[in-house]
């Protein structure tokens, strides 16, 4: 399990904490661990279970929240407390806006380096010492301006909400933005061969190599004739939540904006029902994604002193990014070319021709990577998995449309998710739309 030491949000930087701030810190974050553990062996139930082939494929490789919560959340709240200690101070905004694209910026340049070592060729030339060297010295760089970056971050998300009237009664935002930036989980989802349908998801580690992902799937597929992938997430709305870093800072913004509207959605009815139907989960994500692009891009604007104009959003936060087009890709349209595999797909399914539709995907896959598009892996639960974002490529959903006439008839983005909120089940939503037209 990976995890990012030194991941906090502080509101101070380059300064030296006394030995005493130190040791009380420790003390309260020992106190803070035996708690909570005391309190999950209390409640930790037993008997009965047996583990599902999902579950064995799995095991060796899960990604552990009851371990991301004990290393991140005291660390996180006690050094925020820790960073009142007297002697602290906080930097300037445009010096901690600087800091925040010098990070964004190195992230970028670390993701294109991985990109090109996945995609390598017999041409490529792998970094020499001094390469590495220098790198090593950018990741450090990376490191330390991590937790100032993750505080800037906070303050400018949650004043774009405390700016478009998303607060609590008593005016301050709820839940409060918490963020860690670093490597999200992976996920393994898992589909019927015969439909696309996402029947079971499970968290794994992050930096799973291409072999591991393929044995995990292969696996799935001789034992219990299923289709499985196991992809790249963008973020996970833990608490605090995780975003991905290597994206740069619009993308990263949004993630973060997506991640903190699943905590918001959490204590109202859609959020608390999204497991109840796949239209309730492509529901909630996909309100999740419209809305968080758009504050995102308000926070991105605000940070970087620049508008963009709309965009189509893309399938964000859990599903993670993109893939990354080569210079080759620029007249290609991945969306209509995804949305026309996904229609091809369903109707080979539909027709009960498992094995031509999964020759297909395969052949459209080698299309997209041609295309300067690359894809792993394109199979049911390829599709299973970003169907549920959408207005992603890779949905035929309704789901996405009606929640953009959703936010075209909301006169802010505030009101679109007061309304959005309010659905605990999809019939609700599309009873209030018919309503709308009317």
């Amino acid at each position: 399990m990976r995890y990012f030491p030194g991941h906090s949000s502080e509101t101070a930087v380059s300064t030296a904490r006394p030995a005493k701030a130190r040791r009380v810190w420790r003390g309260l974050r020992r106190v803070f661990l035996l708690f909570l553990l005391g309190g999950l062996l209390l409640t930790a139930g037993g008997g009965g279970y047996r583990p599902s082939a999902v579950d064995w494929a799995a095991a060796p490789y899960r990604y552990s929240i009851v371990s991301w919560e004990l290393n991140n959340l005291p660390d996180n709240w006690l050094r925020r407390a820790a960073s009142l200690w007297p002697g602290q101070f906080i930097l300037p905004r445009p010096q901690r806006l600087a800091q925040a694209q010098e990070f964004f910026d190195l992230g970028r340049e670390l993701r294109r380096r991985e990109r090109q070592q996945r995609q390598s060729t017999a041409a490529y030339r792998p970094p020499d010492a001094r390469e590495l060297a220098d790198w090593y010295r950018r990741e450090q760089r990376r490191q330390q301006l991590r937790p100032a970056v993750e505080t800037t971050v906070e303050a400018e998300l949650s004043r774009v909400l405390a700016q478009q009237g998303i607060t609590a009664s008593w005016g301050g935002v709820f839940p409060p933005v918490d963020v860690v930036f670093g490597g999200p989980p992976s996920v393994l989802v898992v589909s019927p061969r015969d439909r696309i349908y996402q029947q079971q998801s499970v968290l794994l580690r992050p930096g799973l190599s291409a072999a591991v992902r393929g044995e995990i799937e292969q696996e799935l597929l001789r034992s219990a004739d299923l289709s499985a992938l196991v992809e790249n997430t963008g973020g996970l709305s833990v608490y605090p939540s995780v975003v991905l870093d290597t994206v740069g800072m619009r993308y990263a913004l949004e993630i973060a904006a997506h991640e903190w509207l699943h905590h918001w959605l959490f204590f109202r009815p859609l959020g608390r029902n999204f497991q109840a139907s796949p239209e309730m989960l492509t529901l909630n994500e996909t309100v999740a994604s419209l809305a968080g692009a758009e504050l995102g891009d308000l926070a991105w604007a605000a940070m970087a002193g620049r508008t963009l104009p709309p965009h189509t959003v893309a399938a964000t936060g859990e599903a993670g990014p993109p893939p990354l087009p080569s210079r080759s890709a620029s007249r290609f349209d991945f969306t209509a070319e995804m949305r026309q595999t996904r229609i091809r797909t369903e109707e080979l399914l539909a027709a009960g021709q498992i094995d031509a539709a999964e020759s297909y995907m395969e052949q459209r896959r080698q299309y997209f990577v041609a295309n300067g598009y690359y894809i792993r892996k394109l199979n049911q639960a390829y599709f299973a998995f970003y169907g549920s974002y959408a207005t992603g490529p890779g949905s035929v959903s309704p789901i996405g449309r009606q929640v953009q006439e959703l936010r075209r008839r909301s006169p802010t983005v505030k009101d679109f998710l007061e309304r959005a909120a309010q659905f605990g089940n999809y019939r609700e939503f599309v009873d209030y739309l018919d309503g709308m037209g009317k």
